[in-house]
């Protein structure tokens, strides 16, 4: 049973590689519509996360005397991942409906609307990223050594994403209130995903919360690279790797399934 299904994929896989020059096209368009108009534009994805890094050190240092040392940076490690991720999944959850115009064109395979709404997103969040990784390996300079471990987590927190991206846009399809109950569950998401805290300050009853939400694996890899410094080890790439498998898996499964009936749907 499963067998066809993975030949299905792996012939729609090379169907996106051949029309991989509309896929860029699709993205680079996305990514600039985002910033038109804007003033700062590609700053946006530099200035947020550090107001919000700011905003947040002043709180719980200022107000609440957490003692972490360089805590602006301990969140902004795990803060431009987690926007990334809220970002990219809020606009993808609609991307069939807002591009329903060119989905009836069928001249492209139609993962390529919610896959270029991720990419769009991934762009915007490495040039961001590029910006701040100065100020990390200024912090720490052997950061340079265990940059393979940055290049690894950037593609296995890219591909989780896109799996969630063929869910959620396609549920969204047959049941709209997804994308607000998306806003909701991003909300209560953030709170729950260490990213001003981390794991070992929450208590043990509570910690299981955390463990079992999927992008923790991810933020956790940012922070140990990009704030400690340290390799990633066997047992965090094993559960990341397989977390963004199974989301490929099953979103990738389910858009293929309800593929036939979207045009009907939207």
């Amino acid at each position: 049973m499963l067998d066809p299904l993975f030949r299905m994929i792996k012939e729609r896989i090379k169907k996106i590689y051949l029309y991989r020059h509309i896929l860029w096209d699709m993205t680079i368009k996305q990514l600039k519509a985002k910033y038109t108009g804007s003033m700062l534009g590609i700053w946006w994805a530099v200035i947020t996360p550090l107001i919000l890094a700011v905003s947040i050190n002043f709180i719980f240092t200022g107000i609440f005397k957490m003692g972490v040392k360089n805590f602006t940076f301990f969140v902004l490690s795990g803060i431009v991942p987690w926007l990334f991720f809220s970002n990219a999944l809020s606009e993808v959850t609609n991307s069939f409906i807002v591009n329903f115009s060119i989905l009836k064109q069928g001249v492209f395979p139609r993962e390529f609307i919610p896959i270029s709404s991720i990419l769009a997103n991934f762009l915007s969040f490495l040039i961001g990223f590029l910006f701040l990784l100065p100020l990390f390996i200024i912090l720490k300079l052997e950061l340079i050594i265990v940059f393979p471990f940055l290049f690894l987590v950037l593609i296995l927190h890219l591909l989780f994403l896109i799996g969630l991206g063929f869910l959620f846009s396609s549920l969204n399809v047959f049941f709209r209130d997804v994308s607000y109950f998306l806003s909701i569950g991003l909300m209560i998401w953030f709170w729950i995903t260490p990213v001003f805290y981390s794991i070992d300050m929450v208590p043990l009853p509570y910690r299981w919360i955390c463990l079992f939400n999927p992008i923790t694996y991810y933020v956790i890899s940012y922070q140990q690279i990009l704030f400690e410094a340290n390799a990633l080890s066997l047992v965090t790439i094993f559960i990341s790797s397989l977390i963004s498998f199974v989301s490929l898996v099953i979103g990738y499964s389910f858009f293929i399934k309800k593929e036939s009936t979207l045009l009907k749907k939207i």
